[in-house]
């Protein structure tokens, strides 16, 4: 049994262990819920539009609330997903005393933290997977024809990409702290603390004119994972008017380069944790 079998036994046992967590099933449901009940706002909106939005306006939106039903959890909630379905990856392993028991087997530290991390990561794009088909079939079904719809797979890869940054992270304390609760509130904290101090140094920009801030904040983990989708989206929807999509011009390279090195430095730190450490029976 070579390195791509034992890692893909991993993967399979990845998926069992985070299936079998409630919270990780409440966690989905709440989101497909709000994606739902966000549809059923626009609809209402649509049926009584207020004055000025009729005709053309209106069904330019109309025509694009595919890209609200891909696009518009991307700020908070497939990034709580990621999380919580890496929180626990590593950690409960110690917590369970598990993790001696699945390393005394004829398996290597890094087939087994391959195996997990994919294991972790193609379930999230499973649940992506969910939210842009749910999203997509009701826009479909409630508001007619969509436009650049073509355009769904990639804006699907670049969401799982996005999410690689909180997902790896997350994976990464939860290897270093060992604890799950630990690990999932770090990272939590985390992202609402890049979320808070970017809107001050947004506040500060906007009162000072100071380009400076707005570079700073460009750094803070919350900025790449919510804009790169958009600023994706807005490059390739031919109408770049959507209410739905950043303005042309972000800057892509940037976010996706940050979103690498974050990855990138949490998945060597995991794995330098790992394989220096003693895997112990239970944490304590």
């Amino acid at each position: 049994m070579g390195f791509l079998q034992r890692s893909a036994n991993m993967v399979t046992y990845e998926w069992r262990r985070a299936l079998a967590k409630k919270k990780f099933y409440v966690l989905v449901i709440l989101t497909l819920v709000l994606q739902i009940g966000l549809f059923a706002l626009f609809s209402y909106f649509f049926t009584n539009p207020p004055p000025g939005f009729v005709g053309s306006p209106l069904e330019e939106m109309k025509a694009s609330m595919w890209l609200v039903g891909v696009l518009g959890l991307q700020g908070l909630f497939i990034p709580l997903i990621a999380i919580v379905i890496a929180g626990g990856s590593m950690s409960e392993e110690y917590e369970r005393g598990t993790a001696d028991i699945l390393l005394s087997k004829p398996i290597t530290k890094m087939e087994y933290m391959t195996g997990k991390f994919l294991g972790g990561l193609s379930l999230l794009g499973f649940v992506i997977v969910l939210i842009t088909i749910l999203g997509t079939t009701l826009a479909y079904g409630l508001f007619g024809p969509q436009e650049s719809i073509q355009f769904v797979p990639v804006i699907y890869l670049v969401l799982l990409y996005s999410n690689l940054l909180f997902f790896s992270m997350t994976f990464m304390f939860s290897e270093v702290f060992r604890r799950t609760t630990l690990s999932i509130m770090a990272v939590i904290g985390i992202f609402v603390a890049s979320l808070f101090i970017g809107g001050i140094l947004s506040m500060m920009h906007l009162m000072t004119q100071e380009q400076l801030y707005l570079e700073i904040s460009k750094w803070l983990p919350n900025w790449s994972v919510s804009n790169l989708p958009s600023f994706v989206a807005s490059e390739l929807i031919t109408a770049p008017e959507s209410p739905f999509v950043s303005v042309p011009g972000g800057d892509i390279q940037l976010a996706a380069a940050i979103i690498a090195v974050y990855t990138i430095a949490s998945i060597l730190i995991a794995a330098l944790k790992l394989v220096r450490s003693d895997v112990t029976k239970r944490t304590g």
